[in-house]
């Protein structure tokens, strides 16, 4: 297995764009990370996770780092006054570019974690894609969810902490609240609190762009919601089924990662994404889902 760091020159710095293949003729599939984390989440070190399965099955993979975040560059500081607006409209559209440059213009396969899933669904609201099939992974757009892990997570950490570091950091500092392994932009916290609240509007802030009512008509690819039984907030089974609401025109199709529905394991948030045991459970399904819905 292979592994390449490309970076990819905007106004004012690189994107990282993470290259996992065995076969380079393979087809290309697109990995985007979401909030509080970077490309990782995806592949470790030593090439394990759900990037380097998808090479070892044949695809050629490409994750990006956002703006700020993992290898991009530069880093993420008090100056950072990029958002969601800028991995809708820049990082992503260069990204999928510079894969067609080296792939040519063919359909990719698509999977994104978290909140990436609504920005690459924003995305695909706004532009016309090379998407011939997209699996998302613990996204929601709301979180209607009244739990312990509300209030101590979302309450007290995200919205109580962040009103009083934001300020001094420029920047929501997950790491050193070890609560995610990378920052939140300032830009992103605060439009990502816009969206995040049960029944607000999915429209963009800069310049007004309605993706909720798009994504009611415009037709998208094969789409795979994949929720876990113990992912208790971020990413609950209720409210991904509330965003499979909201999309309207796509042949949809939603999996429960849990014991009771035939998985080795109840997963949650992450180890959805990084368990051990997931390269044998439900990573091959996903591939067979992938191949059966292009």
């Amino acid at each position: 297995m292979q592994s390449a760091s490309l970076f990819i020159p905007f106004e004012g710095g690189a994107l990282h764009l993470k290259r996992i293949f065995e076969n380079p003729d393979g087809p290309p599939a697109f990995l985007l990370h979401g909030s509080m984390e970077n490309g990782k989440i995806f592949y470790s070190k030593n090439l394990k996770g759900y990037a380097p399965f998808l090479a070892k099955q044949g695809y050629d993979v490409f994750i990006m780092d956002m703006q700020g975040r993992g290898e991009s560059r530069p880093k993420m500081s008090k100056n950072s006054l990029y958002g969601q607006v800028d991995v809708i409209k820049t990082d992503i559209p260069l990204s999928l570019l510079k894969i067609k440059e080296i792939k040519g213009d063919v359909p990719i396969h698509a999977a994104a974690h978290s909140w990436g899933g609504i920005l690459l669904l924003a995305y695909m609201a706004r532009f016309d894609h090379p998407f011939v099939n997209t699996v998302f992974f613990g996204v929601k757009r709301w979180i209607s969810v009244r739990n312990w892990n509300y209030f101590k997570k979302l309450k007290l950490g995200w919205y109580f902490l962040g009103k009083m570091l934001n300020p001094i950091f420029g920047y929501f500092p997950a790491t050193k609240l070890g609560v995610g392994s990378d920052e939140e932009p300032i830009n992103h916290y605060k439009q990502i609190n816009e969206w995040i609240k049960v029944g607000s509007a999915w429209k963009d802030n800069k310049d007004g762009f309605d993706y909720g009512k798009v994504l009611e008509t415009k037709a998208l690819p094969p789409l795979l919601f994949v929720a876990g039984k113990n992912d208790t907030l971020l990413g609950h089974p209720k409210d991904i089924k509330s965003l499979m609401g909201e999309v309207k025109n796509a042949k949809k199709d939603y999996w429960y990662l849990a014991k009771e529905s035939g998985f080795i394991n109840d997963y949650g948030h992450i180890d959805m994404l990084s368990h051990k045991d997931a390269p044998k459970d439900h990573f091959p399904l996903i591939v067979r889902w992938m191949e059966e819905n292009k």
